[in-house]
């Protein structure tokens, strides 16, 4: 990726997580950029374009992280868990972009193929928990809807801890956290 193009997108992240989509042109994004209006649109032909690769961007960071060693565990609790804990670990290092993803994963300006390939990336977990229902640890219940309750959870499990950051190492919090995430989807 080129050197202009990352400071767009940092830039941009910044902008969109204080000011909204509306609220921030992007005259204002290539001036806090360092680079011409034209720069910016030579990188992303549209402001649409610009927050669907963010978010794709920022959605590619965060499985990453959401991956981190989970293949190492060998039960579904504790691939799980470890998933749990790496968001956890993501959001409050990353707080602009956990702040991003959850304003605008459920926006408009998200197109449904935007939003269809970032769900692709969460393959992993869908395979997690379909084992976890075939060996009858996890709910019966449908795989979509069981992931939309989990991430829900983890948002505002996400969310209280940016809010409450004391609480950050307050390792009876998190582990009361995680009881509250498995509890979701035990069966």
């Amino acid at each position: 990726m080129s050197e202009k193009r990352a400071q767009i997108l940092t830039t941009s992240l910044r902008l969109f997580v204080t000011n909204g989509f509306h609220a921030t042109p992007t005259s204002q994004i290539a001036k806090e950029s360092g680079v011409a209006t034209g720069t910016l649109f030579h990188h992303f032909k549209t402001k649409e374009e610009l927050i669907n690769t963010l978010y794709l961007e920022t959605k590619g960071e965060m499985i990453q992280s959401l991956s981190n060693k989970v293949d190492e565990q060998e039960t579904i609790k504790g691939k799980l868990r470890q998933i749990f804990f790496n968001a956890i670990h993501w959001a409050v290092t990353h707080p602009d972009h956990q702040l991003f993803y959850s304003q605008y994963s459920n926006s408009p300006f998200i197109t449904n193929l935007t939003r269809e390939l970032g769900y692709r990336r969460f393959q992993f977990i869908y395979d997690i928990l379909k084992l976890g229902q075939e060996k009858e640890i996890l709910k019966p219940i449908d795989i979509d809807l069981m992931f939309e309750a989990i991430d829900g959870t983890l948002m505002g499990i996400t969310k209280y801890l940016l809010i409450h950051p004391e609480k950050i190492a307050d390792e009876m919090c998190l582990e009361n956290a995680f009881t509250l995430y498995w509890d979701t989807l035990k069966g």
